[in-house]
């Protein structure tokens, strides 16, 4: 944890920074160069690697009400969880928010691509809650509550009038999980109700699979539980471009984190090839949510003008590495 000064530089914003594990602080370090270089001035509380899912890394989330992560080393032991859900529970971050769209130069399976996926975080099998009933049987608790399934479409179909998307796609399996899916269902086609201007839809999670990998454009915004939102974003990206556009914006009634959930390649560390721009696509909307709108302009339009210009990353088969994407950027600035 860094050593916080006790006042702020006048019109400083104090934010909670977790750089994560890997390539996760190489990475931060050059997204922090490029922020300070459009004049944002951000005193950064940092938590290195597994500090991230330490009491004082919550105590400073609560604090500052604002994280920008990369993605942390968890250990698979039995009744611990992942970082990223240990802190979604600790900090109440219960809607993740994915923007899948395509970012020019980078190659992907379709253009033309344009989907906010909407997933509940707090609830489903994510819970925790496992046990065995018998050696060699273990059984799974998902949980499911009207309360939760309502303010999780609620979220989707506000985003959906407040960003002027026409269409909202309920996800589910209510044709095997017919009281906890089925509620899902309801709850949301009730809440779609109040919505007359924006059109809905539901579709069967595994059917909304095999639609999106032939027709991504036809989907707009996807409501999904935890389980079945985890999975789709990540296949909505691989279909938009891959890591640089899977990153997402985790929100809770008091605090909110911008999350770059990828990160783990262990052969790039030390190599200086690593790729920043998924961070940086993520601390843009930092910027933004801190009102720093026109700095967050600036190196929207600089790092996409790079893109544009030819900029190429190891991740897409090019052989840029952090110094070449951040003096692109600059260049554009």
């Amino acid at each position: 944890m860094t050593e916080l000064p006790t006042e702020f530089p006048p019109g400083a914003h104090e934010v909670t920074l977790m750089p994560g594990s890997w390539i996760g602080p190489a990475c931060t370090d050059v997204v922090r160069e490029l922020i300070a270089d459009v004049g944002v001035d951000i005193v950064w509380d940092v938590f290195e690697g597994p500090e991230a899912a330490s009491d004082a890394a919550i105590e400073s989330a609560r604090r500052t009400g604002v994280v920008l992560k990369n993605r942390v080393r968890s250990s698979r032991t039995e009744g611990q969880l992942p970082v990223s859900v240990h802190l979604r529970k600790s900090l109440g971050l219960w809607a993740q928010l994915r923007h899948v769209k395509n970012l020019p130069g980078v190659p992907a399976r379709f253009s033309g691509v344009d989907i906010l996926v909407v997933r509940e975080t707090s609830e489903d099998i994510y819970n925790g809650f496992e046990h065995q009933t018998a050696p060699g049987v273990y059984e799974s608790v998902k949980l499911t509550t009207r309360a939760g399934c309502e303010r999780i479409a609620v979220k989707a179909f506000e985003l959906a009038r407040e960003q002027g998307r026409k269409k909202v796609t309920i996800v589910h399996k209510s044709n095997i999980m017919k009281k906890s899916d089925g509620l899902f269902l309801k709850t949301a086609q009730e809440v779609a109700a109040r919505y007359p201007d924006v059109a809905c839809d539901e579709v069967i999670v595994d059917a909304l699979c095999m639609k999106l990998v032939r027709w991504p454009t036809s989907f707009d915004v996807l409501l999904c539980g935890n389980l079945f939102g985890d999975i789709v974003s990540d296949l909505a990206a691989g279909l938009a471009g891959g890591i640089s556009v899977g990153g997402s914006v985790n929100q809770g009634d008091d605090v909110i984190m911008f999350e770059n959930p990828h990160g783990k390649a262990p052969e790039l560390v030390g190599t200086g090839k690593a790729n920043p721009i998924p961070m940086l696509v993520m601390a843009v909307d930092l910027l933004r949510h801190l009102g720093e709108e026109a700095a967050a302009e600036r190196l929207s339009v600089a790092y996409h003008a790079a893109l544009e210009g030819g900029l190429s990353t190891v991740d897409i088969g090019g052989d840029a590495g952090l110094v070449e994407v951040r003096e692109a950027i600059r260049s554009h600035l």
